[in-house]
C-alpha cells in the first residue's frame, strides 16, 4: 500500500479531460479539482486481510468498502467505477507498461490522425505515444462493480478507430472491476494498418506540450497558493540524466541513494535561509522541487523550475484561447470565468443553466452539455490550429525555467522544506514530486 498507492495517486492527478481553459482563468479551483479526484480513492477503498496459512505473514487486498458495494447510490457507484477505471488504466500504461503521459481524445488528437478524430463523438478515453518506439497507444478505460463482457466488447469497438488513425499504434483496452477486490483485465492488439506508415520519430517540444498539459492542475494550484506556503524540496537527480522524454519514471525517495547523498551534503537546510538552500541544492547538481501541501488534502505537490516554466508558458496561452472563445462564442460565456478573480454565477447554477444572451431564461442540463460541448470542440479546434505556437511556447518556457532561479520564476524564494521529516512519505520523477501523509496510506480495514 505504501508503494503502489503514491503512484495511484499520482496517476488520479493527473489522468482525465483537460479543463486547463477553465482553470487557467481562476487557478484556486485546481486545488478543489485535486481534492476531487484525490479522495474518492480513500472514500471507496478499502484493506481486507487474505487468508494464509498460519506460519505465513499477514497479506491484504484492496476491496470495496460496504458503504459503496451496499448502501450508496447507483449514480455513486457508477461514477466511481468511471474515476478508478481511468485512474487504474493510466496507472498501469504509465507504470506498467512505460507509456508516457497521456491526453484525453477530446482535448486534442493524436499524431498522424485524420482531421476528422476532431469531429467524431465515440472515440478511445486516452491516447499517448511510448517513448520507446513512438507508437500512439489508445487506451479505453472500463470500471465499475462488476467488469461484465458487454462493456468489454463495447471499448474494445470504441478502440477501432478505422481510418481515424491510419497509422500503426498499439490498442489497449484497461478493465478495472471492484467484484470481491480491486482487480484488472488488460488486452493488447496492434493495428498495423496493412504496414502503411511509420513512427516518426518524436520532437522533444511535442513530448514537453504533453508532459506540461498533464501537470497543469498541479501547476495551477502551486501558482495560486500564496508565496509564504511555497517550500523547495531537494530531491536526488537520477543517475542517468533524464530529459523530457524518459523523466516520468515515478521514484520511491525512502531509500534513494541519489536523495538522502544530497540531503546529507547539504545538511539541515530548514532555517538555513531560502536563497542558501536553493544555492545549496544546485551546487550539488539536484533538484531543486517547488513543493507546497495542498489546502484540504493530505498531499505535498511539487515540480521541477524547468516544468513549472512550460506549464507558465502553457497556461498564458491558454488564458487567450479562453478569451477568444468568449469573444467568437458569446454565447459560451457561462462556461468560460471572464477573470481570475470572479466566477460568473451562471457556471455555478444547477440543475438549470443561464446561457448568456437570453435573459433569465433557464434551460436544461441537457442543453447545457451540448453548449458546454461545443465550447469544448472550438478550444479543441483553436488548439488545432495554433499547434505551433504552443509547442514553441512550452519549450521556450522549459529552456527559461532551467536557466532561472525560483525568485525569477514566481518573485520569491521558497524555504527549504523536506516533507519526509515530516510524516510523509514521498515519490518523484525527473520533474514531477509527491509526498503523502504516512497515516493516510492505511485507507482502513473492512
Amino acid at each position: 500500500m505504501t508503494t503502489t498507492w503514491r503512484a495511484l495517486l499520482d496517476a488520479t492527478i493527473a489522468v482525465g479531460r483537460d479543463i486547463t481553459p477553465w482553470l487557467a482563468s481562476v487557478p484556486r479551483l485546481a486545488r478543489r479539482e485535486i481534492m476531487a479526484r484525490r479522495y474518492p480513492l480513500s472514500a471507496y477503498l478499502v484493506r481486507d486481510k487474505v487468508r494464509t496459512g498460519k506460519t505465513a505473514g499477514p497479506r491484504w487486498k484492496v476491496v470495496p468498502s460496504a458503504v459503496y458495494s451496499h448502501g450508496t447510490e447507483h449514480s455513486t457507484r457508477t461514477a466511481f467505477g468511471y474515476h478508478i477505471g481511468m485512474t487504474m488504466a493510466e496507472w498501469a500504461c504509465g507504470t506498467l507498461m512505460g507509456l508516457g503521459p497521456t491526453t484525453h481524445a477530446e482535448s486534442a488528437a493524436p499524431p498522424g490522425a485524420d482531421p476528422e478524430w476532431l469531429r467524431t463523438r465515440s472515440l478511445p478515453d486516452l491516447f499517448g505515444t511510448h517513448p520507446a518506439d513512438s507508437r500512439v497507444w489508445l487506451v479505453e478505460a472500463k470500471g465499475g462493480r462488476w467488469l461484465r463482457m458487454p462493456s468489454r466488447v463495447k471499448g474494445a469497438r470504441q478502440l477501432d478507430v478505422g481510418a481515424l488513425l491510419p497509422v500503426p499504434h498499439h490498442k489497449v483496452l484497461c478493465g478495472t472491476g471492484l467484484e470481491q477486490r480491486l482487480f484488472m483485465v488488460i488486452d493488447v492488439e496492434s493495428a498495423d494498418h496493412g504496414g502503411a506508415g511509420t513512427p516518426r520519430a518524436r520532437d522533444s517540444a511535442e513530448v514537453l506540450l504533453e508532459l506540461a498539459r498533464s501537470r497543469m492542475t498541479t501547476y495551477l494550484a502551486l501558482a495560486s497558493l500564496p508565496p509564504a506556503l511555497l517550500r523547495v524540496t531537494p530531491v536526488g537527480r537520477p543517475e542517468t540524466r533524464q530529459g523530457p522524454r524518459r523523466s516520468g519514471s515515478l521514484r520511491l525517495l525512502e531509500g534513494d541513494s541519489a536523495t538522502e547523498d544530497l540531503r546529507r551534503r547539504i545538511g539541515g537546510s530548514r532555517g538555513e535561509g531560502a536563497v542558501r538552500g536553493e544555492r545549496a541544492i544546485r551546487g550539488e547538481d539536484g533538484l531543486d522541487m517547488l513543493t507546497s501541501r495542498i489546502p484540504g488534502t493530505d498531499l505535498v505537490l511539487g515540480m521541477s523550475r524547468r516544468l513549472y516554466g512550460a506549464c507558465s508558458e502553457l497556461a498564458g496561452l491558454e488564458r487567450r484561447t479562453a478569451e477568444e472563445v468568449r469573444r467568437m462564442r458569446p454565447a459560451y460565456t457561462p462556461y468560460v470565468p471572464e477573470s481570475p478573480h470572479v466566477i460568473d454565477a451562471g457556471s455555478l447554477e444547477s440543475p438549470l443553466r443561464r446561457i448568456a444572451g437570453e435573459g433569465d431564461r433557464q434551460v436544461s442540463d441537457a442543453r447545457y452539455e451540448r453548449r458546454a460541448a461545443d465550447a469544448r470542440n472550438l478550444v479543441r479546434q483553436i488548439r488545432a490550429e495554433r499547434r505551433g505556437d504552443y509547442l514553441a511556447a512550452v519549450q521556450r518556457g522549459f529552456a527559461a525555467g532551467e536557466e532561472r532561479t525560483w525568485e525569477q520564476l514566481i518573485d520569491h524564494s521558497p524555504e527549504p522544506a523536506v516533507p519526509g521529516r515530516d510524516g510523509y512519505l514521498e515519490a518523484a520523477t525527473a520533474d514531477t514530486y509527491l509526498a503523502v501523509e504516512e497515516a493516510s496510506l492505511d485507507p482502513g480495514t473492512a
